[in-house]
């Protein structure tokens, strides 16, 4: 088995944890040594808090390369620099898939992606760093690094750049090109390209006014 450490002990780290928790009870993959994350306390309120703790700061950690990381920021900024950061001093960062997804053949991952639930479909290509908490990625969909897509997203045979955000329940496309640091809202129907860094809400998507 790995010893694991979870980044960020947040909402996502917690259900992170709960889907390396459910990877375990298939087959004992991991040693769950903990969170490192650095506001004090996250975890005091929770049950997780019971039985897993804070090891330390992410600013301060140094790994000792005897272990392996799994990301649990979800935000892009937020994991791009954290990352880069852990990665520097020498960490590595597992992919972890939840046994409830079903991945379809040829699809390629990069290093440290996180998928919750749902579906990642055939010839889909998938970055660094990626996050699709409890979305369906259509086949041949290709995403950039430290992008995440959150609960009910669907993402449809498009190209989606670096660091963009998708919000629940909102839809991209077929053929759609996402450039990179978007912000797409939840509920959003994405009909037409969109250019990096450009937030946009609504059906059809639009800039926003926010």
């Amino acid at each position: 088995m790995k010893d694991i450490i979870i980044v960020g002990a947040g909402g996502f780290g917690r259900e992170l944890l709960e889907v390396i928790k459910h990877i375990n009870r298939e087959k004992p993959t991991y040693n769950i040594l903990g969170f490192i994350n650095d506001i004090p306390g996250t975890l005091d309120e929770y049950p997780a808090g019971k039985e897993y703790k804070i090891l330390g700061t992410i600013k301060d950690w140094q790994p000792t390369g005897n272990e392996v990381y799994a990301m649990g920021i979800s935000l892009p900024s937020g994991k791009k620099k954290v990352a880069e950061l852990l990665k520097s001093r020498g960490a590595h960062f597992e992919t972890i898939i939840s046994p409830r997804v079903f991945v379809a053949d040829y699809v390629t991952f990069g290093e440290g992606v996180v998928i919750t639930a749902f579906s990642v479909q055939e010839n889909a290509k998938i970055g660094n760093f990626v996050t699709i908490a409890g979305s369906v990625v259509g086949g041949t969909c290709e995403i950039g690094d430290y992008t995440t897509t959150t609960a009910f997203a669907n993402l449809t045979n498009s190209k989606i750049g670096s660091g963009v955000f998708v919000g629940s329940h909102a839809v991209i496309l077929n053929n759609m090109k996402i450039g990179d640091n978007c912000t797409i809202c939840a509920g959003s129907i994405v009909f037409n390209n969109i250019k990096a860094g450009t937030k946009v809400w609504g059906n059809p998507a639009k800039k926003a006014p926010f």
